[in-house]
């Protein structure tokens, strides 16, 4: 791993402040993630059909919160609005362990996901104040691996209720993720970031707005948000199409997410230099596209060969899964810094996040549509869509290029 995140992880300035509020909070974030589903429909009894739609509305208001808190971070002190979700979220979370009643907690998953995504795209303003110009994808990477790494010790605490499954320690567990929570919202008391929009904004007509009017950001948003269906692939596409593949061991799937969690780990921040630019951004975007196509290829081909060569090709499905992942990132976070203002970076952040959250919305439906198939053709056309996305990038980060002076 990269000496450097260690270095920002103990200084002592706002960047290592906040990356050790990220490690802190995404632990607890990894233990949610992992027994959340469980908690909701066997511990609390909630039918899955209703625990689905509660994750869709919730979805959708999340996309609403990823906009709206967006822009308002860049007119606000985006740290106090991040601190205030977090203290949102965790609220949210304390109600999780007190009710039982179906409805009050289908509405406060809505609220949470809302504060959650809103939080996200404050991050773009925070990184922005705390960070210095070309160190910003730098950074960001960096938070990425921090993130990575708690989760990944949140999953292993996770094993704790999942093992014992009785309510007491799933509460007990839930409680601590509050802690992580109100805890990263202290850490990092007394960061003030201010706001970059000012007089300087209204005097060029900025109302409104600005990102959805900006063509060649839709344009990026747009071919990121066809990228981020790699994060399906991963979770929904590739369990069920070897679980579908009697030659291949289960224990691929486990073995293929330990490999892609590491490899973020010990990889994002070298995937991520060179990308600090706009044509960075599109040569980044042109790769993960390319590596996307090499996996969905590898992956159509694996099903049906002998088993040592089915192994082989998984895997080297998997590292080209990884490749496309850390560069659609880099890609993502350059995109985002790049090709908006100072004053504007919050609202960018909350539409390119959008354009991603949208994505993750739809793809469980095309991706189990793509594994459940008999014939790996569905693969072949994912790998397509993946050739032409990245194939897209040049000219889209030609025209940002032109219409922008940096």
């Amino acid at each position: 791993m990269d000496m450097a995140i260690w270095t920002v992880l103990r200084g002592k300035a706002d960047e290592g402040r906040y990356a050790r509020a990220t490690l802190v909070n995404s632990v607890g974030r990894g233990i949610f993630f992992a027994l959340s589903t469980l908690y909701f429909t066997q511990i609390l009894g909630m039918p899955l059909t209703l625990f689905s739609m509660f994750l869709t509305f919730s979805a959708v208001t999340g996309l609403a919160g990823s906009m709206l808190f967006g822009r308002a971070s860049d007119k606000v002190d985006a740290m106090t609005m991040y601190r205030t979700l977090l203290a949102v979220q965790g609220l949210g979370l304390i109600i999780y362990v007190v009710t039982d009643n179906f409805i009050c907690l289908g509405i406060t998953m809505a609220v949470v996901s809302t504060a959650d995504r809103g939080a996200a795209a404050a991050r773009g303003p925070i990184i922005a104040h705390i960070s210095q110009g070309e160190n910003r994808v730098s950074y960001r990477a960096m938070l990425r691996v921090v993130s990575n790494i708690g989760t990944a010790m949140g999953s292993v605490l996770s094993a704790i209720p999942l093992t014992i499954g009785t309510r007491p320690v799933f509460m007990t567990l839930i409680l601590f993720n509050v802690l992580t929570y109100f805890t990263a919202a202290l850490m990092l008391r007394g960061i003030q970031c201010g706001t970059f929009a000012s007089a300087h904004s209204r005097k060029n007509g900025r109302m409104g707005l600005v990102a959805v009017r900006d063509v060649p950001f839709l344009l990026a948003t747009a071919a990121n948000a066809v990228l981020y269906l790699h994060d399906g692939i991963l979770t929904i596409a590739l369990p069920i199409w070897i679980a579908s593949a009697k030659s291949i061991p289960n224990g691929m799937v486990s073995a293929l997410l330990l490999v892609n969690t590491v490899g973020v780990i010990l990889f994002q921040v070298r995937f991520a230099r060179g990308t600090d630019s706009i044509r960075g951004a599109g040569r980044a975007g042109l790769r993960s596209g390319l590596s996307l196509c090499a996996a969905c290829v590898l992956l159509a081909l694996s099903r049906e060969a002998v088993v040592w060569l089915s192994v082989v090709m998984l895997v080297a499905a998997g590292l080209m899964h990884l490749c496309g992942e850390l560069w659609q990132s880099a890609s993502a976070w350059s995109f985002g810094f790049e090709m908006s203002g100072d004053d504007l970076l919050g609202e960018y952040q909350g539409v390119l996040n959008a354009g991603a959250d949208t994505m993750a919305l739809v793809s469980p439906m095309i991706l189990t549509s793509v594994a459940h198939a008999d014939s790996p053709a569905g693969w072949l056309v994912l790998a397509v869509v993946f050739l032409l996305t990245g194939l897209s990038y040049g000219p889209i980060a030609r025209l940002a290029a032109r219409t922008r002076s940096k």
